[in-house]
């Protein structure tokens, strides 16, 4: 029979496993883990031996309790696996920068959990919704990979659209990291920092022509006439940065 979870919602009730949850865990105990192992490793939903995710958390923090470490490791890479191929889908590389090191560190996180089971039930809600837990879990490293990555990069230009309006610091973000890939060579990709730094200290006028005409790739006559200027004022204006721009180059 399961072991009853003794972790509290928001309302103060205890978290209930699903009724078919609670049916797979009591007709998976007992298994010996060669056989657990064969239906762990099943993808198949529909498969009458199909183990669901729920279950196979319980499975592991029974065998942690009981200390068999080898049946936990050997239930443990089936629902990495599982885990894994969902991340392929929910944070693919083209979501964030570093999304292969978010993936892996959300992987890592949810590892973890098990490591406190001796003190913590932080798991009893896996038990009972665990796409919904997990969920929550990646939001959250997610979110503070975004958080890091924007502490630790200078403040971006602000980069306009046709009409004038400012993008997200998000969205330039992202401009600006398509533009440091696509024909970039490694060693511009290493001074992107400061190159990000120097734009940001030209005059506005120049800031402005750079980031149009260099980082968006907007023709010389459309960044003229967002900017208002005749198309000679733009070349003198990319030479002027141009310039500065070189020096630090230089100077790195």
């Amino acid at each position: 029979m399961a072991r009853p979870l003794t972790k509290k919602d928001q309302k103060g009730d205890l978290y209930v496993r699903p009724s078919s949850i609670e049916a797979k865990i009591d007709g998976a105990i007992g298994q010996d883990w060669e056989t657990l192992s064969k239906h762990a490793q099943i993808t198949d939903l529909n498969a009458p031996d199909f183990l669901p995710r729920e279950c196979l958390v319980h499975l592991i923090r029974d065998a942690i309790r009981r200390s068999d470490q080898h049946l936990a490791t050997v239930l443990m890479r089936p629902i990495l696996l599982r885990c894994a191929a969902n991340l392929l889908k929910t944070v693919p590389d083209s979501a964030i920068p570093n999304a292969a090191e978010v993936r892996e560190d959300i992987l890592d996180s949810f590892q973890m959990l098990f490591t406190a089971e001796a003190a913590e039930d932080a798991l009893d809600y896996y038990e009972c919704k665990f796409g919904r837990a997990f969920k929550s879990l990646r939001l959250d490293r997610i979110d503070a990979a975004k958080a890091k990555r924007k502490k630790a990069l200078p403040p971006l230009p602000q980069i306009t659209n046709e009409d004038g309006e400012v993008m997200p610091d998000e969205e330039a973000l992202a401009l600006l990291s398509r533009a440091a890939r696509i024909g970039a060579s490694q060693e511009d990709r290493i001074y992107l920092p400061q190159v990000l730094k120097a734009v940001n200290a030209l005059p506005p006028d120049q800031r402005r022509a750079v980031v149009l005409r260099r980082i968006i790739g907007y023709t010389e006559e459309q960044t003229a006439k967002i900017c208002k200027v005749d198309k000679r004022t733009i070349r003198y204006r990319l030479a002027r940065a141009d310039t500065q721009l070189k020096k630090l180059k230089e100077d790195l």
